[in-house]
């Protein structure tokens, strides 16, 4: 049996001892990451339970979100009290006025120039159950004034720079939730001056009606009776009418009305037209901003006119607006 001397002895128990604590120094570090691995392993997996749960709840409070609005629509449809009258009135007033007094850079030096115009636009809507009636009236009208102070003899006063009226009325019997049976009687001319059915355009006819929402209607009469007149002929012919409307808010504050008519003659492309309007209105308390556009081609008035084009037509109107 070998023998150590003393300072042998206590050198090789330090070593025992060093080696000792470097084991469970490991043997913490160890246990530890296991623990931590398995702590970290029950969290995710807890998290996800629960994000499972909250996702599975959603869905169903979805699901009764989507049947209690079914529900509440059905019960208000229920006690809608029939007939449901829509009435309205909104339109626009434009001024401008512009004075040039010896400006050189123009040919016409000392010049005035004065715009006057204003569009009105009613709605008056019926609905029964099994049918509904929609009517409305559009008025657009201008003066217009240029004065050349270097011309004495020049004409004086205002002339009639626009001239629409548009009266519209739609009878439609349902026979599904969206779809009609429809009639639509339709004139269009103007008022001012020697324009009152110079030209002028009758439209009457029958067909279909689709309205998937309160606010949007499009008419399509594959037999439609048109009667333009003039001061030359009246000139009759059946084609195919189509219409729609639509209504609509921007950012909750700006009203947007917007009408569009198209006719095709089976009979002869000059009979042919199409117009569409549009009113975008910015109210306060009834009183706003309103702007209105107009474009069209109408070959019935082209011919009225003895013009071998058909030109594009346009217009707006910016300025006050009412809206009732």
């Amino acid at each position: 049996m070998p023998t150590f001397t003393h300072s042998e002895y206590r050198s090789h128990n330090h070593s025992i001892l060093l080696y000792k604590s470097l084991l469970i120094i490991f043997s913490i570090l160890f246990i530890s990451n296991c623990y931590s691995q398995t702590v970290d392993s029950t969290f995710i997996k807890l998290k996800k339970d629960t994000l499972s749960e909250i996702k599975a709840q959603l869905k169903l409070l979805q699901q009764q979100e989507t049947a209690l609005a079914a529900e509440l629509k059905k019960a208000e449809l229920n006690l809608k009290r029939y007939p449901i009258w829509n009435k309205g009135i909104f339109g626009t007033i434009g001024f401008n006025a512009s004075r040039f007094n010896n400006w050189l850079a123009k040919n016409q030096s000392n010049t005035s120039a004065n715009i006057i115009s204003y569009s009105l636009n009613t709605f008056l809507n019926m609905e029964e159950s099994k049918h509904y009636w929609n009517n409305r009236i559009n008025l657009a009208q201008s003066w217009q004034k240029f004065d050349d102070k270097d011309i004495l003899d020049e004409e004086d006063g205002y002339q009639v720079a626009s001239d629409i009226f548009n009266f519209n009325s739609l009878f439609a019997v349902k026979f599904s939730k969206t779809f009609a049976t429809s009639a639509l009687l339709e004139y269009r001319t103007g008022l001012l001056e020697s324009s009152l059915n110079n030209p002028g355009s009758l439209d009457f006819g029958l067909g279909l009606s689709w309205k998937p929402k309160e606010k949007l209607v499009v008419t399509v009469h594959p037999i439609n009776y048109n009667t333009v007149f003039s001061d030359l002929n009246t000139v009759s012919s059946v084609g195919l009418k189509t219409q729609a409307s639509y209504v609509t808010k921007f950012f909750n504050s700006v009203d947007w009305v917007s009408n569009f008519s198209s006719f095709i003659s089976y009979k002869e492309e000059q009979l042919n037209y199409w117009l569409w309007s549009n009113s975008l209105n910015k109210n306060f308390n009834h009183i706003g901003i309103g702007l209105e556009i107009n474009l069209k081609q109408s070959r019935q008035e082209a011919v009225a006119r003895n013009l071998d084009e058909n030109p594009f037509q346009w217009y707006y109107i910016f300025g006050l607006s009412y809206k009732y």
